[in-house]
Protein backbone atom coordinates (compact mmCIF):
# COMPACT_ATOMS: atom_id res chain seq x y z
CA UNK A 1 0.00 0.00 0.00
CA UNK A 2 2.78 2.43 0.93
CA UNK A 3 4.61 1.55 -2.27
CA UNK A 4 1.51 2.25 -4.36
CA UNK A 5 1.04 5.64 -2.72
CA UNK A 6 4.70 6.51 -3.27
CA UNK A 7 4.46 5.47 -6.93
CA UNK A 8 1.34 7.61 -7.42
CA UNK A 9 3.05 10.61 -5.83
CA UNK A 10 6.22 10.07 -7.89
CA UNK A 11 4.13 9.77 -11.06
CA UNK A 12 2.26 12.97 -10.26
CA UNK A 13 5.53 14.83 -9.67
CA UNK A 14 7.00 13.59 -12.94
CA UNK A 15 3.82 14.58 -14.77
CA UNK A 16 3.96 18.09 -13.29
CA UNK A 17 7.64 18.48 -14.20
CA UNK A 18 6.97 17.33 -17.75
CA UNK A 19 4.02 19.71 -18.03
CA UNK A 20 6.15 22.62 -16.81
CA UNK A 21 8.86 21.92 -19.40
CA UNK A 22 6.32 21.53 -22.20
CA UNK A 23 4.63 24.79 -21.19
CA UNK A 24 7.94 26.61 -21.34
CA UNK A 25 8.87 25.17 -24.72
CA UNK A 26 5.38 24.86 -26.19
CA UNK A 27 3.98 26.88 -29.03
CA UNK A 28 2.18 30.02 -27.93
CA UNK A 29 -0.02 32.08 -30.15
CA UNK A 30 -0.27 35.04 -27.82
CA UNK A 31 2.06 37.96 -28.25
CA UNK A 32 4.52 37.89 -25.32
CA UNK A 33 4.83 41.67 -25.59
CA UNK A 34 1.15 42.18 -24.73
CA UNK A 35 1.69 41.44 -21.04
CA UNK A 36 4.75 43.63 -20.66
CA UNK A 37 5.39 47.33 -20.82
CA UNK A 38 8.59 47.80 -22.77
CA UNK A 39 10.89 50.41 -21.29
CA UNK A 40 13.24 52.25 -23.61
CA UNK A 41 16.85 51.16 -23.37
CA UNK A 42 19.33 53.48 -21.76
CA UNK A 43 22.98 53.82 -22.77
CA UNK A 44 23.96 52.08 -19.52
CA UNK A 45 21.75 49.07 -20.38
CA UNK A 46 23.25 48.75 -23.84
CA UNK A 47 26.81 49.10 -22.53
CA UNK A 48 26.13 46.45 -19.87
CA UNK A 49 24.80 44.03 -22.50
CA UNK A 50 27.79 44.68 -24.76
CA UNK A 51 30.07 43.86 -21.82
CA UNK A 52 28.18 40.65 -21.08
CA UNK A 53 28.39 39.43 -24.68
CA UNK A 54 31.98 40.66 -25.09
CA UNK A 55 33.02 38.48 -22.17
CA UNK A 56 31.92 35.36 -24.08
CA UNK A 57 32.93 36.40 -27.60
CA UNK A 58 35.75 34.13 -28.77
CA UNK A 59 35.42 31.84 -25.75
CA UNK A 60 36.54 28.31 -26.59
CA UNK A 61 34.24 25.33 -26.40
CA UNK A 62 35.70 21.86 -26.70
CA UNK A 63 34.51 18.30 -27.07
CA UNK A 64 34.54 17.85 -23.30
CA UNK A 65 31.22 19.74 -23.26
CA UNK A 66 28.54 17.09 -22.72
CA UNK A 67 25.76 17.54 -25.27
CA UNK A 68 23.10 14.83 -25.58
CA UNK A 69 20.51 14.27 -28.28
CA UNK A 70 16.97 13.11 -27.44
CA UNK A 71 18.12 9.49 -27.42
CA UNK A 72 20.67 10.23 -24.71
CA UNK A 73 23.56 9.78 -27.12
CA UNK A 74 26.47 12.22 -26.86
CA UNK A 75 26.99 14.44 -29.88
CA UNK A 76 30.20 16.25 -30.70
CA UNK A 77 30.74 19.96 -30.96
CA UNK A 78 30.40 19.60 -34.74
CA UNK A 79 26.63 19.19 -34.25
CA UNK A 80 26.38 22.86 -33.21
CA UNK A 81 29.29 24.31 -35.23
CA UNK A 82 29.25 26.01 -38.60
CA UNK A 83 28.19 29.16 -40.42
CA UNK A 84 24.66 27.94 -41.07
CA UNK A 85 23.96 26.90 -37.44
CA UNK A 86 22.63 29.30 -34.82
CA UNK A 87 22.70 28.14 -31.20
CA UNK A 88 20.01 29.14 -28.69
CA UNK A 89 20.90 28.42 -25.06
CA UNK A 90 18.70 28.65 -21.98
CA UNK A 91 17.43 26.70 -19.02
CA UNK A 92 13.98 25.13 -18.83
CA UNK A 93 13.44 27.39 -15.79
CA UNK A 94 14.41 30.57 -17.68
CA UNK A 95 12.17 33.64 -17.84
CA UNK A 96 9.03 32.36 -19.55
CA UNK A 97 8.12 35.55 -21.48
CA UNK A 98 11.74 35.74 -22.68
CA UNK A 99 11.73 32.13 -23.88
CA UNK A 100 8.32 32.49 -25.55
CA UNK A 101 9.45 35.61 -27.38
CA UNK A 102 12.76 34.04 -28.36
CA UNK A 103 11.10 30.91 -29.73
CA UNK A 104 8.60 33.01 -31.72
CA UNK A 105 11.52 35.03 -33.17
CA UNK A 106 13.44 31.85 -33.99
CA UNK A 107 10.38 30.36 -35.74
CA UNK A 108 10.09 33.49 -37.91
CA UNK A 109 13.84 33.38 -38.59
CA UNK A 110 13.63 29.70 -39.59
CA UNK A 111 10.74 30.38 -42.00
CA UNK A 112 12.62 33.22 -43.71
CA UNK A 113 15.98 31.36 -43.78
CA UNK A 114 15.28 27.76 -44.84
CA UNK A 115 19.01 27.13 -45.33
CA UNK A 116 19.79 27.76 -41.64
CA UNK A 117 19.66 25.31 -38.73
CA UNK A 118 18.96 26.18 -35.12
CA UNK A 119 20.45 24.11 -32.31
CA UNK A 120 18.58 24.60 -29.04
CA UNK A 121 20.74 23.66 -26.05
CA UNK A 122 18.52 23.22 -23.01
CA UNK A 123 19.73 23.10 -19.45
CA UNK A 124 17.75 20.86 -17.06
CA UNK A 125 15.84 19.20 -19.90
CA UNK A 126 14.58 15.65 -19.68
CA UNK A 127 15.48 13.58 -22.72
CA UNK A 128 11.92 12.29 -23.12
CA UNK A 129 10.72 15.91 -23.29
CA UNK A 130 13.17 16.63 -26.11
CA UNK A 131 11.85 13.62 -28.00
CA UNK A 132 8.24 14.73 -27.56
CA UNK A 133 8.85 18.41 -28.36
CA UNK A 134 11.20 18.02 -31.34
CA UNK A 135 8.49 17.50 -34.02
CA UNK A 136 6.72 20.73 -32.94
CA UNK A 137 9.73 22.80 -33.89
CA UNK A 138 10.25 21.58 -37.42
CA UNK A 139 13.14 20.14 -39.39
CA UNK A 140 15.43 23.17 -39.01
CA UNK A 141 15.55 22.78 -35.21
CA UNK A 142 17.65 20.29 -33.27
CA UNK A 143 17.02 20.03 -29.53
CA UNK A 144 19.81 18.98 -27.20
CA UNK A 145 20.30 18.60 -23.48
CA UNK A 146 23.39 20.30 -22.08
CA UNK A 147 23.55 20.95 -18.37
CA UNK A 148 26.76 23.00 -18.30
CA UNK A 149 28.59 25.24 -20.73
CA UNK A 150 31.63 27.31 -19.84
CA UNK A 151 29.85 30.33 -21.31
CA UNK A 152 26.61 30.05 -19.31
CA UNK A 153 25.36 33.47 -18.23
CA UNK A 154 23.22 33.64 -15.08
CA UNK A 155 23.17 29.83 -14.90
CA UNK A 156 21.45 29.80 -18.33
CA UNK A 157 18.46 31.65 -16.84
CA UNK A 158 18.76 34.37 -19.48
CA UNK A 159 18.45 33.12 -23.06
CA UNK A 160 21.44 33.75 -25.31
CA UNK A 161 22.17 33.22 -28.99
CA UNK A 162 25.54 32.54 -30.57
CA UNK A 163 27.41 30.63 -33.23
CA UNK A 164 30.34 28.26 -32.88
CA UNK A 165 33.03 28.57 -35.56
CA UNK A 166 35.10 25.72 -36.98
CA UNK A 167 37.77 26.34 -34.30
CA UNK A 168 35.20 25.71 -31.57
CA UNK A 169 35.02 29.36 -30.50
CA UNK A 170 31.89 31.35 -29.73
CA UNK A 171 31.06 34.13 -32.20
CA UNK A 172 28.18 36.58 -32.44
CA UNK A 173 27.18 36.14 -28.78
CA UNK A 174 23.88 37.88 -28.02
CA UNK A 175 22.11 38.19 -24.66
CA UNK A 176 18.32 38.45 -24.86
CA UNK A 177 16.68 41.11 -22.72
CA UNK A 178 13.37 40.91 -20.93
CA UNK A 179 10.76 43.14 -22.55
CA UNK A 180 12.89 44.22 -25.54
CA UNK A 181 12.01 41.48 -27.98
CA UNK A 182 12.44 43.66 -31.06
CA UNK A 183 16.14 43.76 -30.22
CA UNK A 184 16.30 39.97 -30.67
CA UNK A 185 14.54 40.24 -34.04
CA UNK A 186 17.06 42.90 -35.10
CA UNK A 187 19.96 40.60 -34.12
CA UNK A 188 18.46 37.74 -36.14
CA UNK A 189 17.88 39.97 -39.17
CA UNK A 190 21.56 40.92 -39.09
CA UNK A 191 22.72 37.31 -39.47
Amino acid sequence: MKRTILLVIAGALLFCLGFQVSEIMGKHTTDPQSDIESAPATAADIDMEAEISAEFEGAPLNDSVKILNYKGEPVGLAAISGDSILVARFSTSACRPCVNALMASLQRFARSHPDRRIAVLLKNAQLRDLYVMAPDFGPQFSLYSCDALPIDFEDAGTPVLFKVNSDGKVTGHFTCRYGDYERTDNYLQGL
